[in-house]
């Protein structure tokens, strides 16, 4: 995991791969087709949704909330 800043908790957290195939569809249906997934990192903190591209706290985005 790498820690970044995180621009939906405020803080300095630990970012891990996105977890599985509907996280990666959904940054794959927001991000340009060149973007490569293994870039995009989802927040560990419990309750985040934010995922962002190493190196780019400005390049990423929230997950919806669950069932929607």
């Amino acid at each position: 995991m790498t820690k970044m800043p995180c621009k939906n908790c405020g803080s300095s957290e630990e970012f891990e791969p996105l977890r599985n195939d509907a996280e990666k569809a959904y940054v794959r249906e927001n991000k340009p087709k060149w973007a490569r997934l293994g870039s995009y990192r989802r927040c560990s903190r419990e309750g985040c949704r934010r995922y962002q591209r190493l190196g780019d706290v400005n390049d990423g985005g929230t997950f919806p909330e669950p069932g929607k």
